[in-house]
């Protein structure tokens, strides 16, 4: 299974073009990838279900704790593709807990 996530260093940086950009190109090619979106997020995920025809899942290391790589492993398939939320280390308060990052690292 391969996964990878794409962040940027802050909101409006253009991560949700670039993941939809990314998926439109790999459905061309005949992949089937799956896309996720890190933190609670409805509207990027409906962005994702236009280009890829298929759910977006969300992936909360703050709701999911410690069943986040039971949700992920639940709808992966053999291509994930991860959208990061707001910063790459933007967590909860001032730390780098429940971000991108923590997401990527507990998958």
């Amino acid at each position: 299974m391969m996964q990878f996530l794409i962040a940027a260093p802050s909101s409006g940086s253009g991560k949700t073009t670039v993941a939809c950009a990314v998926l439109a190109a790999l459905k061309k090619r005949g992949a089937d990838p799956c896309a996720f979106k890190s933190g609670p997020d409805y509207i990027d995920p409906m962005f994702h279900r236009a280009v890829i025809g298929a759910e977006s899942g969300n992936l909360d290391s703050y709701f999911c704790g410690e069943y986040l790589s039971a949700v992920f492993a639940d709808s992966a398939r053999d291509l994930n593709l991860i959208e990061g939320a707001m910063g790459y280390y933007d967590g909860l308060g001032f730390t780098d807990e429940h971000s991108a990052y923590d997401v990527g690292r507990r998958l």
